[in-house]
């Protein structure tokens, strides 16, 4: 995967990790409107000649899915922008936001469809067979797989929510479009309206899709409790120095990811030279800093450790 974004991302080797975040983002979400917006139009074109409203439901699902890829570039580009000023922890919520974005689309084409579909239900219209809306169909589903495994690995190795909400996404689009597939065909060769009825699956799927990333995106806007294994990590690291007693205070701030600011209060021996207890401090900054890829400042607190002990 490495190899490809080199190819693709000029100068992918040299970025540090926050710039290779942003460029893998905007990689991703390019890869994603072309791909899209190709099944968009392949998708009207079979949905005119078979006249089958699932086909044309999953044609707008995919405009619904261009449309957020290009949210999401915006969202990493914006996210991208280094701290000023009046925002001096970054832009690194803009992911989020773009992700509710996303969300927000998702749910109002969902509804659409689901409109369409109900109306179809009710009154039904003949579906044609035809060997080229198959084939497009095939075609999309394996695009989809495409887009769900490449973002799924790359929301993975960079921590986006928003490219696994994609990923998601695109899962869901496989099972969709294998839906509308199958619908079609026994559709063209059965007295039942199976097409209006899998344009209604499609949308209720869509609806939940909406949701799911909705929750996904709001929880880190909130403020969500820092994950239970860097919490582990962290109290690891700290503790495995001989220099250390314990700790408290520790707060896990999150501006976005790939923005973790993480400080807490570290018990040292009221006696310790200060270059000694500074050296120690430091050490265990740079390892949480590695480990966790985030800002991290320690306070040294000092403490009595005869009282400590005997109490």
């Amino acid at each position: 995967m490495d190899t490809i974004l080199s190819r693709c991302i000029k100068d992918y080797e040299n970025l540090d990790e926050t710039s290779k975040r942003s460029r893998v983002g905007i990689f991703t979400g390019i890869v994603g409107i072309v791909v899209n917006l190709c099944l968009v139009i392949l998708k009207l074109v079979a949905g005119f000649i078979t006249g089958a409203v699932s086909i044309t439901a999953d044609a707008a699902n995919n405009f619904s899915d261009a449309a957020s890829s290009i949210v999401t570039l915006i969202g990493f580009k914006m996210a991208g922008k280094p701290a000023d000023k009046e925002h001096p922890y970054g832009h690194g919520r803009m992911e989020y936001i773009a992700g509710l974005v996303v969300a927000e689309l998702i749910l109002l084409m969902g509804a659409e469809l689901l409109h369409t579909s109900v109306l179809k239900i009710i009154h039904p219209d003949k579906v044609i067979f035809s060997i080229v809306s198959i084939v497009i169909l095939v075609f999309s589903i394996l695009a989809k797989v495409f887009l769900a495994l490449i973002n799924n690995k790359l929301g993975h190795k960079f921590n986006s929510t928003t490219m696994l909400a994609t990923a998601s996404d695109s899962r869901n689009d496989v099972l969709a479009t294998s839906v509308v597939l199958i619908s079609v065909i026994l559709t063209s060769f059965s007295n039942f309206n199976f097409d209006a009825y899998a344009g209604a699956l499609v949308a209720i799927l869509v609806l939940i899709a909406g949701v799911c990333t909705i929750r996904d995106t709001v929880s880190p806007l909130l403020g969500k409790a820092p994950d239970e294994k860097m919490v582990s990590g962290i109290k690891r690291i700290v503790l495995s120095n001989n220099k250390i007693y314990g700790f408290h205070d520790l707060i896990v701030h999150d501006y976005g990811p790939g923005r973790k600011f993480v400080s807490l209060h570290a018990e040292i021996d009221k006696d310790l030279d200060l270059v000694t207890a500074h050296d120690c401090v430091d050490a265990i900054e740079k390892q949480i800093s590695e480990e966790f890829k985030c800002y991290v400042s320690i306070h040294a607190d000092p403490i009595d450790i005869g009282y400590k002990h005997n109490n």
